[in-house]
């Protein structure tokens, strides 16, 4: 396919990109916005939701990357300087039905049509699974972002056939490892009298997609979570999947049956588009028959992508009509200012001036991608995928979101001792329309800033038993 000259960008609400359609089997591309340079070019293929503001800010991270990079003269391979270039193309993963069938497009024709020389994206571990068999069998260097584990295991069943593959993200299992424990310390601060909150009967809810296997499993006792959360002391009212598209239109049979349950908080695992309206009719919801809360509404906390986001062009306030007031959420990297690495505040500041609105989840993660991409291409001295797996698994970065490692599998290899190499970020909608950290895993025990239902607490440290 003929490049694509360099053009503005044009964010418009969600869907914020100029389009154009390639001839061949009316493929949705997407014009890059970064500054064409003549000569040698590396060529990054992103598979991405440009559907979603979740792939937008994925788009925006690895273009700014790459601009930097650019800026200081680009990879230098036998003293020839090459460009990155980045080639999208929109899989619309980010939308309820999860089109497999776009990914396997769009990994096709990124080296097919393209001949893109790398590839780097995938959100929705669904699409990124199926992803996975065609990049290895064209042989390209392929970091992806889902959060399934069967990503790595993919690799470790046929390393000589699926070495290309690297999950660049922190997959479900090694989330579960610090997620897990906030609501634990909550529980505690509660026991210990530093918060007025009651959270004893707790359900966990997960959209139906390949990464909240590890969390959901068959759901209800057999759910891996079950045991570890009822040892912590919560009383279990449900562990099941939750429709990405529910009847009618509407959450409320669902948060009728936890309400008659007497649920007090809902953990919510969320990464689709879904998530707005399930926070909508949260708040909307006439919860007068639960008994356990007083009639108010449970606590809603969780993995919530959407809720990650504040900005001009997307705002999880806006979306929800403010309905996501008193929402926590834990995520990944700087979406806020917080000083994980170095890197950390100067990114989150880079991101926020040049797009307008802050990072999310995937966003760290991505740059860092295209920086280990360059780093061991430039180390390779060559562009063949081959070349360079070897100084990517050697990867020892300090980016925004904290140390990028990779075990022999090539998932992350994240450390939890004596602080995490990749912490957990806890925020919260408050009432002034503005998300606010209230804790990471950093410190783990400690809280700022928390908003209760009748009042602010500043801060507090939990006791452990």
């Amino acid at each position: 396919m003929p490049y694509r000259a360099a053009v503005t960008k044009i964010q418009v609400a969600i869907v914020a990109i100029i389009i154009i359609v390639a001839a061949a089997g009316g493929s949705a591309y997407y014009f890059s916005t970064l500054t064409k340079h003549a000569g040698k070019e590396i060529l990054i293929g992103m598979p991405l939701p440009l559907n979603s503001p979740i792939g937008i800010n994925m788009l925006d991270s690895a273009e700014m990357a790459a601009q930097q990079i650019n800026s200081t003269g680009g990879v230098v391979i036998n003293g020839t300087s090459y460009y990155i270039r980045i080639i999208p193309y929109d899989t619309q993963e980010a939308d309820p039905s999860i089109p497999v069938s776009n990914g396997i497009s769009a990994v096709t024709a990124l080296i097919t049509e393209d001949h893109v020389n790398f590839l780097v994206g995938g959100y929705r571990s669904d699409v990124v699974d199926a992803e996975l068999p065609i990049a290895a069998g064209y042989h390209t260097i392929y970091i992806t972002f889902g959060a399934d584990p069967e990503i790595s295991a993919f690799v470790s069943q046929n390393y000589s056939a699926n070495k290309y593959i690297f999950n660049g993200f922190v997959n479900s299992i090694q989330q579960s490892q610090q997620t897990g424990p906030f609501s634990v310390y909550l529980l505690l601060a509660q026991e210990e009298g530093l918060i007025p909150l009651q959270v004893k009967n707790l359900a966990v809810l997960g959209e139906q997609a390949a990464w909240t296997k590890s969390f959901i499993g068959n759901g209800g006792s057999s759910s891996p979570l079950y045991t570890p959360l009822t040892q912590a002391g919560f009383n279990i009212t449900t562990i099941d999947y939750f429709p990405l598209s529910p009847p009618g239109g509407s959450y409320d049979s669902l948060f009728t049956n936890l309400a008659l349950k007497g649920t007090q908080a809902i953990f919510i695992l969320a990464a689709g588009t879904e998530s707005a309206l399930f926070v909508k009719n949260w708040n909307s919801f006439n919860w007068a028959s639960d008994t356990a809360t007083g009639g108010k509404k449970p606590l809603l906390l969780g993995a919530d992508v959407l809720a990650e986001m504040e900005g001009s062009t997307y705002s999880y306030w806006n979306a929800t009509s403010g309905g996501c007031n008193g929402e926590i959420t834990i995520g990944w990297g700087p979406m806020l200012p917080v000083n994980i690495t170095p890197a950390s505040i100067p990114f989150y500041n880079n991101f926020t001036k040049e797009f307008g609105f802050n990072p999310i989840f995937e966003d760290g993660f991505v740059y860092s991608a295209i920086y280990n991409l360059a780093q061991a291409t430039e180390k390779a001295q060559s562009l063949d995928s081959n070349a360079v797996i070897p100084y990517l698994e050697q990867t020892d970065y300090s980016g925004p979101a904290g140390i990028i490692r990779y075990t022999n599998d090539h998932a992350l290899n994240i450390t939890l001792t004596p602080v995490p190499s990749i912490p957990a970020v806890a925020m919260q909608w408050q009432n002034d329309g503005r998300l606010h950290i209230v804790w990471t895993s950093l410190s783990p025990l400690t809280f700022t800033n928390l908003q209760m239902p009748n009042g602010q607490i500043e801060n507090f440290t939990v006791k452990l038993p």
